[in-house]
C-alpha cells in the first residue's frame, strides 16, 4: 500500500491506500472544500470566529460537524477544518470498499485500520521526539489529531510544541487539540493536568501535551513506543484557515 501526496488548494495532505481510490480521495476533498468555501462566502463570520458559532440545520454535514465540535470544546468551527476534511475522506473510502486508510492532513489524522500502526509524533526542535503511538485498534474510524504552537500553521494562544488528541470523533479530535493548546499556556504542570482534565469530554479517548521537556498524558491514549521519525514523511503545509 503506497503514500500519496495530494495537494488541493490549501489542503496538504498524505494519503496511504490502495492506488486505485487515490482519484476518489481527490474528489472528495474538492467536493469538501468547495462546501465550505462556498459557505464562508454566504456566512463570513463561519471563517473567521475564534469562538463557537450556530450554523442553519440546513446546512452541509461538514459544516454542522465543524460547528458542533466547536460547540463541544469553546473554539471557532475552522479549528477543526483539517480534520473534518480528513474524516469525510476516509468515510467516503471505506464505503467504496477501501479496508484500511489513513488520510494525514497535516498532522490531522484520520485512520480506518486493517492492521495496527505506530504513529510518530514531531513536536519540533525543542520537545522530546523519536516516539509514537501504537494504534492496535482496528475496522473503525480513529483521528488522532494535533495542534502545535511552535511546528507548523496551526494557530494556538498557548506554548505547546504538541496538543494531541486521541478520538474516534476526528472533527471533534482536531476542534479539542486546539482548545488544549490554547489553554496550556506556560510550562507549569499544574496547568497541563489542569487543561488535560478539562478537555476529556464525551467522545474523547486520550490527551497529550508536550512543552519542551514535559509530557502529560490523560485518558486512554495508544500505547507509547520508541519511534524513528523522518521528517520528509510529514505532512507540511497551509490549511483553508490557521
Amino acid at each position: 500500500m503506497k503514500r500519496h501526496h495530494l495537494q488541493i488548494g490549501e489542503t496538504i495532505a498524505t494519503v496511504i491506500v490502495d492506488d486505485r481510490y487515490v482519484p476518489l480521495a481527490e474528489v472528495v476533498v474538492r467536493e469538501t472544500r468547495k462546501q465550505i468555501e462556498t459557505y464562508i462566502t454566504q456566512h463570513p463570520s463561519f471563517g473567521t470566529s475564534h469562538e463557537p458559532v450556530e450554523v442553519e440545520r440546513d446546512a452541509p454535514t461538514i459544516i454542522q460537524r465543524m460547528a458542533t465540535a466547536g460547540q463541544q470544546v469553546g473554539v471557532g468551527p475552522m479549528a477543526s477544518v483539517a480534520g473534518a476534511i480528513a474524516e469525510y475522506v476516509v468515510e467516503w473510502l471505506v464505503a467504496a470498499g477501501a479496508p484500511h486508510v489513513i488520510f494525514d492532513n497535516g498532522g490531522d489524522i484520520a485512520m480506518y485500520l486493517e492492521h495496527p500502526i505506530i504513529a510518530g509524533i514531531y513536536t519540533g526542535s525543542r520537545g522530546p521526539n523519536g516516539f509514537g503511538l501504537k494504534i492496535t485498534q482496528t475496522k473503525t474510524m480513529l483521528g488522532l489529531c494535533t495542534s502545535s504552537a511552535t511546528v507548523g500553521h496551526s494557530l494556538s494562544y498557548g506554548k505547546t510544541d504538541a496538543s494531541i488528541i486521541y478520538s474516534e470523533d476526528v472533527t471533534l479530535a482536531d476542534a479539542a487539540a486546539t482548545a488544549l493548546g490554547n489553554w496550556v499556556s506556560e510550562k507549569d504542570t499544574r496547568l497541563i493536568e489542569l487543561s488535560l482534565n478539562k478537555i476529556m469530554i464525551d467522545g474523547i479517548k486520550g490527551a497529550m501535551v508536550t512543552i519542551e521537556d514535559t509530557i502529560g498524558v490523560c485518558g486512554h491514549l495508544p500505547e507509547l513506543v520508541r519511534a524513528n521519525i523522518d521528517f520528509d514523511l510529514i505532512s507540511k503545509g497551509g490549511r483553508i484557515s490557521g
